[in-house]
Protein backbone atom coordinates (compact mmCIF):
# COMPACT_ATOMS: atom_id res chain seq x y z
CA UNK A 1 0.00 0.00 0.00
CA UNK A 2 2.68 2.43 1.21
CA UNK A 3 4.16 1.66 -2.23
CA UNK A 4 1.63 2.31 -4.47
CA UNK A 5 1.01 5.63 -2.90
CA UNK A 6 4.62 6.58 -3.20
CA UNK A 7 3.84 6.28 -6.81
CA UNK A 8 0.89 8.48 -7.05
CA UNK A 9 3.35 10.84 -5.10
CA UNK A 10 5.68 10.84 -7.24
CA UNK A 11 3.92 10.34 -10.49
CA UNK A 12 1.66 13.48 -9.30
CA UNK A 13 4.42 15.45 -8.37
CA UNK A 14 6.38 14.72 -11.98
CA UNK A 15 3.06 15.94 -13.75
CA UNK A 16 3.02 18.99 -11.68
CA UNK A 17 6.20 19.93 -12.38
CA UNK A 18 5.41 19.15 -16.01
CA UNK A 19 2.65 21.27 -16.05
CA UNK A 20 4.12 24.50 -14.12
CA UNK A 21 7.46 24.51 -16.25
CA UNK A 22 5.57 24.15 -19.50
CA UNK A 23 3.23 27.67 -19.00
CA UNK A 24 6.30 30.07 -19.20
CA UNK A 25 8.77 30.06 -22.56
CA UNK A 26 11.56 31.89 -21.58
CA UNK A 27 13.17 34.63 -23.85
CA UNK A 28 16.52 35.78 -23.72
CA UNK A 29 16.85 38.91 -21.94
CA UNK A 30 16.72 41.87 -25.02
CA UNK A 31 18.47 45.11 -23.78
CA UNK A 32 16.39 47.97 -23.85
CA UNK A 33 17.11 50.75 -25.69
CA UNK A 34 16.10 54.69 -25.17
CA UNK A 35 14.03 56.30 -27.63
CA UNK A 36 17.50 58.69 -27.57
CA UNK A 37 19.85 56.11 -28.88
CA UNK A 38 17.03 54.97 -31.78
CA UNK A 39 16.81 58.78 -32.22
CA UNK A 40 20.15 58.75 -33.12
CA UNK A 41 20.37 55.04 -35.14
CA UNK A 42 18.03 55.04 -37.45
CA UNK A 43 19.23 51.59 -38.87
CA UNK A 44 18.28 49.84 -35.57
CA UNK A 45 14.72 51.47 -35.84
CA UNK A 46 13.74 50.60 -38.67
CA UNK A 47 15.38 47.14 -38.14
CA UNK A 48 13.23 47.43 -34.51
CA UNK A 49 10.21 48.70 -35.98
CA UNK A 50 9.89 45.92 -38.89
CA UNK A 51 10.41 43.40 -36.02
CA UNK A 52 8.03 44.54 -33.91
CA UNK A 53 5.62 44.77 -36.95
CA UNK A 54 6.22 41.34 -37.72
CA UNK A 55 4.89 40.02 -34.84
CA UNK A 56 2.39 42.62 -32.88
CA UNK A 57 1.05 40.24 -30.86
CA UNK A 58 4.22 39.43 -28.77
CA UNK A 59 6.51 42.76 -29.27
CA UNK A 60 4.35 45.25 -30.01
CA UNK A 61 3.74 45.91 -26.52
CA UNK A 62 7.73 45.88 -25.07
CA UNK A 63 9.43 48.59 -24.32
CA UNK A 64 12.24 48.40 -27.68
CA UNK A 65 9.39 48.63 -29.61
CA UNK A 66 7.78 51.54 -28.13
CA UNK A 67 10.78 53.36 -27.63
CA UNK A 68 11.64 52.89 -31.65
CA UNK A 69 7.72 53.43 -31.79
CA UNK A 70 8.13 57.20 -29.97
CA UNK A 71 11.93 57.96 -31.90
CA UNK A 72 10.28 57.23 -35.08
CA UNK A 73 7.48 59.77 -34.42
CA UNK A 74 9.85 62.33 -33.38
CA UNK A 75 11.99 61.63 -36.29
CA UNK A 76 8.96 62.47 -38.18
CA UNK A 77 8.10 65.51 -36.72
CA UNK A 78 10.81 67.48 -37.09
CA UNK A 79 10.84 68.50 -33.27
CA UNK A 80 7.80 70.49 -34.44
CA UNK A 81 6.11 69.05 -31.50
CA UNK A 82 8.77 69.90 -28.88
CA UNK A 83 8.83 73.89 -29.47
CA UNK A 84 6.94 76.47 -27.53
CA UNK A 85 5.49 78.01 -30.60
CA UNK A 86 3.36 74.44 -31.28
CA UNK A 87 1.69 75.53 -28.20
CA UNK A 88 2.70 71.76 -26.41
CA UNK A 89 3.82 71.85 -23.01
CA UNK A 90 7.01 69.46 -23.15
CA UNK A 91 8.00 70.25 -19.16
CA UNK A 92 5.07 69.30 -16.53
CA UNK A 93 4.68 72.89 -14.60
CA UNK A 94 5.28 72.16 -10.61
CA UNK A 95 3.01 73.48 -8.45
Amino acid sequence: MKNRTFIIYAAAGIFLVAVIGGCETRHPHEEVRAVDWYESNPVERAAKLAECKANPSKLDATPSCINASRAENNAKSGGEWSTERSGVRTEPTAP
